[in-house]
């Protein structure tokens, strides 16, 4: 059995860990187990909330902290201890939502802190999401959102891709990017989350922990929103399924998330590292 130690593999979970079918394989469960008694670190990055993952969580050896809300949250899963959370500034941001629904009212909006969210919209624009995994959260007025609370992520959903377009302009002309990151988290899914923020930023939170600092860092992701966290591990892995953008700062792409991406992974890449690096290299 190989020897995984010195090793901290970080993987996204929807698209990546996740596949097309929403459930991990038996298949990359049995391979994170073998990995985990290997003496490898596994955790995951992810854009859900804490509570929309717990089932997957349950599944999965996590013997480190793990990234949610896409950067804004580094929890420890075994005692629900959060080590470091960051919140947008409340204030501001309810006024750029505020105007959001003024010119765009036909979105659903998120507004998500630790523990709940919050839906200010209307329910028949609600993500489908919601619909089907029926989670608890509040409904309420935007006007009912008290500014001293603390907001970790905003999204919106909409199945109309020219609001997402809209939104990401929207932003731009109202300079949120001076308080805040937004971005496509999926193709129906605009997010805002903290500046200082990023699941990357929160790597290299981990990294910074005494019982990490030796490891190396693998980490696998699918979307955009993984662009940072490849960028700050060691190894940067994308799923064949990825994105263009995120394929281009890979250092190696592996299999879709629908052909076992972490099995794949922890079998035929780690093991290989070196050589797959050089003939990337040769081929570039």
């Amino acid at each position: 059995m190989t020897d995984f130690s010195n090793i901290f593999l970080i993987s996204d979970m929807d698209g990546t860990l996740i596949d097309s079918k929403s459930q991990i394989s038996p298949i990359n469960k049995y391979a994170l187990t073998e990995f985990t008694k290997a003496g490898g670190t596994f955790a995951v990055a992810t854009g859900r909330t804490l509570n929309s993952c717990k089932d997957f969580i349950a599944e999965l050896p996590i013997n480190a902290p793990s990234i949610f809300y896409n950067g804004t949250i580094l929890e420890n899963t075994h005692n629900n201890v959060a080590i470091k959370v960051i919140s947008l500034q409340t204030k501001l941001i309810l006024s750029f939502l505020k105007q959001c629904l003024i010119y765009c009212p036909q979105v659903c909006i998120q507004l998500h802190t630790k523990d709940t969210f919050y839906i200010v919209t209307n329910e028949k624009y609600d993500d489908p999401i919601i619909i089907r995994e029926r989670p608890s959260f509040i409904r309420c007025s935007l006007d009912d959102i008290k500014e001293d609370l603390d907001i970790l992520k905003v999204q919106f959903y909409t199945p109309n891709l020219n609001t997402i377009s809209w939104l990401h302009n929207f932003a731009k002309s109202m300079e949120i990017n001076k308080i805040a990151k937004y971005f496509t988290s999926w193709a129906n899914y605009f997010e805002v989350i903290p500046k200082n923020a990023s699941k990357g930023i929160m790597l290299e939170n981990l990294r910074q922990m005494s019982m990490y600092k030796d490891k190396i860092f693998i980490a696998v992701g699918d979307f955009d929103n993984d662009i940072e966290m490849l960028l700050f591990a060691d190894y940067g892995i994308a799923a064949l399924n990825a994105t263009q953008n995120l394929k281009q700062v890979a250092d190696i792409i592996g299999v879709s998330c629908d052909d076992h991406l972490l099995s794949h992974v922890i079998n035929n890449i780690i093991p290989h590292l070196d050589e797959l690096l050089m003939a990337n290299l040769q081929t570039a």
